[in-house]
């Protein structure tokens, strides 16, 4: 009813049209959204899926797409981190029918409008053809295979073959946003299904970038992802539109061309914060929650124990804290595959009360009874760190416990501008004058008085 007639060629050269002929449609792009139950919907975290449907005749840009929502994601109720997921997640697959797709690289083009890659004069389409991944193969003007030699892991050192991709836009943003001049270009994904590997930029690296491969806390379209849009030779770009992306920022060659344990080993030998990584202690009978390098929420670090080991390439650890059995080190990694099961910093859900540790959404202010630390979530909150564990003197001061779990907390704040500012804690308020700085709290809420 929309598209043209599809031109298609088969292996021995000979091309034809197929499908009927549609009227077409008084528009650039066309998007076609659906919300059906398909095979694509059956792992349990797919929230939707895309691709592209049509390119047009003679820049090969993609003229029409398809989003389809998985419809039982839809159902129940949500709380503010799932909308945020929902609304990140179609501007994903959005750029996956625009532009970020393996099917696409081959056609993208240069400033000028000739093809990266090279074409059949007698079809016009790219010259080879990969028939495993069933995808026309760009040239290594568009990506590039890099092997990193002494890839270090915990049985030893070996070879990691990436993939790249190094067009000049994407080349120029990665090199500068990680302050590494050397760099070939932005890595892509290397783990996952088919829609998912060489589909997205590598999780390790780019953490909250809105493309990739899974979602994890707040996302943003930063430059590096308009550079694509701008790189295909398909759309023009404003780059003042792009969000800032703070993962990996200004961390140098060291971060950007090692995995994560010679980056954690490296930090640690110099008794240093192995940011953006983290560690924790696995047996603690609590896990410590600390603020995210933003302060605009409260993290943990999502160290976890798999059943079964994981994959020697990506084994990090020599030895963890209350571990002696090394087959049991194996079997502790990040909780995000996709990020080379690279333990990091992570916003939480709390599922028994729909609420996420955002400082700035309200919707995640505990109720009154279950606010152990005297919490408050607003627009003008930030997060803070404790710097020991709280106590709750309860009956009359008869009785103390500890609020063991909690090592961090959202807080209200006003700016002072000769002093400092003032931190407020329930009904109180403590002035902090200078970084680092221990302020004591001494608070009375609820019929009860808070220590830490």
């Amino acid at each position: 009813e929309h598209l043209h007639q599809c031109h298609v060629c088969t292996k021995d050269k000979k091309c034809e049209r197929i499908g009927s002929k549609g009227g077409g449609v008084d528009a650039e792009f066309i998007l076609y959204v659906s919300a059906i139950e398909t095979n694509q919907c059956e792992p349990v975290d797919t929230l939707a899926t895309a691709s592209y449907c049509q390119l047009e005749s003679n820049q090969d840009r993609p003229i029409a797409g398809n989003i389809n929502v998985c419809p039982r994601r839809l159902r129940g109720d949500h709380n503010s981190i799932d909308v945020d997921r929902l609304v990140s997640t179609i501007k994903h697959e959005i750029l996956h029918t625009l532009v970020f797709s393996s099917g696409l690289f081959a056609f993208f083009r240069d400033s000028n409008g000739d093809p990266f890659t090279e074409r059949d004069p007698a079809t016009r389409w790219p010259k080879m053809y990969d028939e495993k991944l069933q995808v026309y193969t760009p040239s290594d003007k568009v990506l590039q295979q890099i092997v990193r030699k002494n890839w270090k892991t915990r049985s030893g050192t070996i070879e990691k073959i990436t993939t790249m991709l190094v067009t000049p836009k994407v080349k120029a943003i990665v090199r500068e946003h990680f302050g590494c001049p050397t760099l070939e270009g932005a890595e892509l994904e290397n783990q996952g299904s088919v829609g998912t590997a060489l589909t997205h930029w590598e999780k390790r690296l780019f953490e909250h970038e809105i493309m990739t491969g899974s979602y994890t806390q707040e996302s943003v379209i930063s430059n590096l992802t308009l550079a694509l849009l701008e790189d295909s030779g398909w759309y023009d770009v404003s780059y003042d539109f792009g969000k800032p992306l703070l993962w990996g920022r200004n961390l140098g060659c060291d971060f950007v061309k090692t995995g994560c344990k010679e980056w954690i080993d490296s930090k640690l030998e110099k008794k240093e914060n192995p940011y953006p990584f983290c560690i924790s202690s696995p047996k603690s009978n609590h896990s410590k929650h600390t603020c995210a390098y933003t302060h605009d929420k409260v993290v943990m670090c999502n160290l976890v124990e798999y059943a079964d080991p994981i994959p020697a390439e990506y084994q990090i650890f020599d030895s963890l804290p209350n571990i002696t059995d090394q087959n049991e080190i194996a079997r502790f990694g990040g909780h995000v595959m996709l990020a080379d099961y690279c333990p990091y910093n992570q916003e939480l859900t709390y599922k028994n009360t729909n609420r996420a540790s955002r400082c700035y959404r309200s919707e995640n202010q505990p109720p009154s009874r279950e606010n152990y630390a005297l919490e408050k979530f607003s627009s003008g909150s930030k997060c803070f760190d404790h710097g020991s564990i709280w106590e709750q003197y309860i009956d009359q001061c008869r009785r103390k416990r500890y609020i063991a779990p909690q090592a961090a907390g959202c807080y209200h704040f006003e700016c002072i501008s000769s002093k400092g500012f003032y931190i407020n804690i329930g009904k109180d308020k403590y002035l902090c004058e200078y970084r680092g700085q221990n302020v004591t709290i001494l608070s009375a809420e609820h019929d009860s008085v808070y220590a830490g």
